[in-house]
């Protein structure tokens, strides 16, 4: 589909005729929710700039299955780094970042959890009123078009054994959500083990109510709708964007870069853009708001003049509004794992690589919309520390967190951490996210998405998977700044991976329980042997997994917080999402986000999102 061919795409001589009431800065997940949201009143006008190209019906985006070939690929993928990471000898991490319409809900596997109700919770808590899981699970809903698997043109390969309550998942939303009907078989018996290991650890009633504490296979958004979509990816751009594509008050223009808002006395009156190496001004009657994700928000911010007055200084700009937590606040989701050689006879996704069986399988996907590319999600478990941890390890965690000389505790707030803390007792309160990840992956190369998904050496011609651990809700903190002036330059993205002791401690016990998973059975008989790390690490001792947690750490590309919701000289903008400090500026992506949720971040992205788009509509009375 060529990039004009949807009333919406417009060139940008006639995205610049309109007098706009909103200009959104980004077209990814977020910004499409928020244009589409705000332009159901026809008397709004909106336009759209997107840094990256429309990629409408790319087969590469739409067939699930495809998404590991997106990454690192310049076409689909901003090619972000993060900055030397301290904690772990200098070690530097890509970080895949989607380009273009629809963003990193376009280029990553679609894995739909939904955090739990006391990460929601604990939002409000930190003084951000109406951010409640209560509050957010309308907006769960409103996003949602939840497919029964009753109605599948294709049965699942394995019997439908994850339940499900529909009273916490909507019908008619635009995102459609659905259990993959291809899965590697090893699923069954990893839950089945799972159960066998402490309280809890069987499939929740439903892992998307608030509760997800147990083991389960998880939704994915893919239209599994009986339609002609069946089995292809569902996002941004399918469920917002085209089927409003039409209306006349929206306009979006692709390939072009925001390189600042513009600030007068405080109030943002409109902003200026790069396009096709020309630079151009657009003014705003209302607000702009910025949804160009973790990374572009604050560096748009930055650039504009509105942060801390020293990043600002060494970077060249005039500082315009003085707001020290723009930036600040970054969080991810570590994660660490070791990879398993199937039993003879066993399959896993690595018989893709056997060109015959790959061009067969997308043979089929084309056909009948079903078969291995037909999947994008997996299995995917919840365990707190205090149901796997003693009560003196939980005690002695939560003095740690607590500790403030320790100089890596300075990111978060006391208040957030006696939060963090005290969720470590809670055995209602997920601290570990655990990952079924069908192939063998190279986790030596956790610092490159690309290269672990290329293989490990020597598992040529043979069978495996990875089980993982993540910390759900961690303790570390990093930052995102400018170091330049230059609108095209990456800011400097620290994650600050492991940089707090007890994050590597949660993930020590966490690779504890991975261990026990693997000798369990149902589950043990399906493998062969453990080929990363090998068995001459002894991942029983408690020191051993530590080490090989800080060697082997990567992340769940899960990025959020950068310009966290707070109090004021807490938070980098309000709970209405306005940007301290000034007027007409909003920000809705997932910067916003105040503490990590445990789990995926899409559908908390997509709650988020819609809850914005009507504090806008509030706020402006429409």
């Amino acid at each position: 589909m060529s990039k004009f061919s949807i009333p919406c795409l417009v060139s940008v001589n006639d995205f610049l005729k309109i007098d706009y009431d909103f200009i959104v800065v980004g077209g990814g997940t977020a910004g499409l929710v928020v244009a589409t949201r705000l332009t159901e009143n026809p008397n709004i006008h909106v336009g759209v700039l997107e840094a990256g190209p429309a990629h409408l019906n790319d087969p590469m985006i739409m067939t699930p299955a495809l998404y590991p070939q997106m990454v690192g690929n310049p076409e689909y993928d901003w090619l972000q780094r993060t900055t030397p990471q301290k904690a772990l000898n200098g070690r530097v991490f890509d970080h895949p970042r989607g380009k273009g319409l629809g963003g990193s809900s376009a280029i990553n596997f679609e894995m739909y959890n939904r955090g739990q109700a006391l990460d929601y919770d604990d939002w409000e808590r930190l003084g951000n009123q109406g951010w409640s899981f209560k509050d957010l699970l309308p907006y769960f809903k409103k996003h949602e078009h939840f497919d029964d698997p009753s109605g599948y043109a294709s049965k699942n390969n394995i019997p439908l054994e994850t339940t499900y309550d529909p009273n916490f998942h909507g019908i008619d939303g635009p995102i459609h959500t659905s259990f993959s009907t291809w899965r590697v078989r090893q699923e069954r018996e990893w839950i089945a083990a799972s159960a066998k290991l402490g309280v809890r650890m069987g499939s929740p009633k439903d892992g998307w109510s608030g509760d997800h504490i147990g083991f389960f296979h998880s939704l994915s958004s893919i239209n599994q709708s009986a339609s002609h979509a069946d089995g292809t990816r569902s996002y941004a751009v399918t469920g917002y964007l085209l089927p409003n594509a039409s209306r006349p008050n929206l306009h979006v223009l692709t390939d072009a870069l925001v390189s600042k808002v513009v600030v007068d006395n405080e109030s943002v009156t409109g902003l200026e853009f790069l396009h096709l190496g020309n630079l151009y001004s657009v003014k705003t009657k209302k607000e702009v708001v910025l949804s160009a994700g973790a990374f572009k928000t604050p560096q748009i911010l930055e650039l504009s003049g509105i942060g801390n007055p020293d990043v600002l200084a060494k970077a060249g700009i005039k500082c315009q509004v003085e707001n020290r937590r723009v930036g600040e606040n970054f969080q991810d989701h570590p994660t660490v794992g070791f990879t398993l050689e199937l039993a003879d006879g066993e399959e896993s996704m690595d018989a893709l690589k056997d060109p015959i069986v790959a061009r067969k399988c997308l043979e089929e996907y084309m056909a009948k919309k079903t078969g291995p590319f037909s999947s994008g999600g997996s299995a995917t478990g919840f365990a707190s520390f205090a149901n796997l941890a003693t009560p003196e390890e939980v005690k002695v965690l939560q003095t740690l967190i607590l500790d403030s000389s320790d100089p890596a505790s300075e990111g978060h707030t006391m208040e957030a951490k006696k939060l963090l803390a005290a969720a470590l007792g809670n055995p209602d309160d997920s601290t570990f996210q655990y990952l079924f990840l069908p192939a063998a992956l190279n986790i030596s190369r956790g610092d490159s998405q690309a290269a672990m998904f290329a293989g490990y050496p020597g598992m040529e011609g043979k069978q495996g998977i990875c089980i993982g651990v993540a910390v759900a809700r961690p303790v570390s903190v990093g930052s995102v700044h400018i170091t330049s002036s230059n609108p095209q330059d990456d800011p400097a993205v620290d994650p600050a991976f492991l940089a707090h002791e007890a994050d590597v401690e949660i993930l020590a016990k966490g690779l504890e329980f991975c261990l026990k998973l693997t000798e369990t059975s149902p589950f043990k008989e399906k493998i062969k042997r453990r080929y990363y790390p090998d068995e001459s690490l002894d991942l029983s001792d408690r020191e051993q997994r530590k080490r090989f947690a800080r060697e082997n750490v990567c992340t769940e590309y899960h990025p959020l917080g950068s310009v966290g919701m707070g109090k004021k000289g807490v938070g980098a903008v309000d709970e209405r999402l306005r940007v301290w400090g000034t007027r007409g500026l909003r920000v809705v992506d997932a910067s916003v986000i105040p503490l990590h949720v445990s789990g995926n971040i899409q559908s908390t992205m997509y709650a988020v999102a819609e809850k914005g788009s009507d504090l806008i509509k509030e706020d402006w009375g429409f």
